[in-house]
């Protein structure tokens, strides 16, 4: 009976590979969610793909108006440059002309005091002028009155 029974027996291949069929079959349901996922993004993909030819000419624009400003990039590059010189340049200046600056300030404090004193000179010059002017004579007298104030010393 059991060489009668034996053709219905599965065979052990046949075993494995239903045991095989039902393992994978387990694994259906998260690639099946997988391949949803994967049609919305290629759906997603081909909706932004019909507005790849309204934002190429868009670009191509952009891209033509961009052109003269890659030509003037390097005059761009050379006025930086040069900008950063004359930069330098002027520190290097102002820190002469700071320098001259300390040393009129200098200047000049001497110069104040040297015109200080020249005040006091001329004012004393202006008090010896008065008293030699009140010394002399009245000019609306005559020669000898004038002499006579002289030499007494009484000049009006």
């Amino acid at each position: 009976m059991s060489a009668l029974l034996a053709p219905l027996r599965l065979p052990e291949r046949a075993l494995r590979a239903l045991e095989s069929l039902a393992g994978a079959a387990q694994h259906l349901g998260p690639m099946r969610s997988e391949i949803v996922r994967v049609r919305e993004l290629i759906e997603s993909v081909d909706t932004k793909t019909d507005q790849v030819p309204e934002m190429l000419s868009t670009v191509q624009r952009i891209s033509r108006q961009a052109e003269p400003l890659e030509e003037m990039l390097p005059a761009i590059d050379h006025l930086e440059k040069s900008t950063a010189e004359r930069l330098e340049g002027m520190q290097e200046v102002l820190a002469a002309l700071e320098s001259d600056e300390s040393h009129l300030n200098k200047a000049v404090e001497e110069l104040k005091g040297q015109i200080g004193d020249l005040h006091g000179t001329i004012r004393e010059l202006h008090d010896d002028v008065q008293r030699v002017t009140d010394r002399l004579p009245d000019p609306n007298r005559g020669p000898l009155e004038k002499a006579k104030d002289v030499l007494s010393g009484t000049g009006t």
